[in-house]
């Protein structure tokens, strides 16, 4: 089901649904957490090399389908872009440094944003990192 959900996706984004982009984007919408390349190139489920699977996440990201965020060591992790970033408005994230869930929070307030209308701004790397209450709890 989610094969034939991930070609639907890659055809409204004019987007060929080749074998390789279907399994990235299937494997991204299947998970709550983001992941770097090195994660990608390790977990999916058919061998695709570091280079593709890169070439892949950029136009991922161009298209609206992935988020590249940056972790604490410096990182690019890319998470799919469900139905909370179908907006464009700008709000950070929090990742579980035991389970690696990530959780979108509320979006930035007005006052925030207000302040950067001096700057064009391309792009807003926001990740907080903490620990899950299941976490906690276990």
């Amino acid at each position: 089901m989610s094969k034939q959900i991930a070609i639907n996706i890659l055809k409204q984004h004019s987007q060929r649904a080749t074998i390789r982009r279907i399994a990235v984007l299937e494997f991204l919408m299947e998970q709550a957490k983001a992941y770097s390349l090195t994660e990608m190139e390790r977990l999916l489920s058919i061998n695709i090399d570091r280079a593709t699977i890169y070439r892949i996440l950029q136009i991922f990201e161009t298209e609206g389908l992935v988020i590249k965020m940056i972790d604490l060591n410096g990182t690019c992790i890319y998470m799919f872009n469900n139905q909370n970033h179908n907006d464009s408005k700008k709000h950070p994230h929090l990742r579980c440094k035991k389970c690696d869930k990530i959780v979108c929070l509320p979006c930035l307030p007005n006052e925030y944003m207000d302040k950067l209308d001096d700057f064009e701004i391309n792009q807003i790397y926001f990740l907080m990192e903490g620990t899950c209450k299941e976490c906690l709890s276990n």
